[in-house]
């Protein structure tokens, strides 16, 4: 004789708490939240080079943009992306709009 089985129901409810929470922890620090020691105001930190670049690749260019990003990938030793962002930097401006720091970096980085 055949032995019939109850079909199993499963519980969803622990398995959706869980999975609530893992995104709630997740996605906390995903974005941390700062507080400034005087004043007691949030703040949060944003990567302005990412920003920056998001913006380029748009079409928007500006120097204090390219300087930016120049002067920030040579600071990280990343001298590929530095030179890419001062070669734009000196093909479309003069050098009278560009800092002496930057043209100095440049100089030091051509190769």
């Amino acid at each position: 004789m055949k032995k019939t089985t109850q079909p199993t129901k499963t519980n969803l409810l622990p398995f959706f708490t869980f999975s609530c929470v893992f995104l709630a922890i997740f996605n906390a620090k995903a974005q941390k939240v700062h507080y400034d020691s005087i004043n007691k105001q949030k703040y949060v930190l944003i990567d302005v080079h990412k920003t920056y670049e998001r913006i380029t690749s748009k079409g928007y260019e500006s120097v204090e943009m390219y300087e930016y990003l120049g002067n920030y990938y040579f600071e990280c030793s990343n001298f590929k992306k530095s030179k890419l962002y001062f070669d734009k930097l000196f093909e479309k401006y003069s050098l009278s709009q560009i800092s002496p720091k930057s043209i100095e970096r440049y100089k030091s980085i051509k190769f």
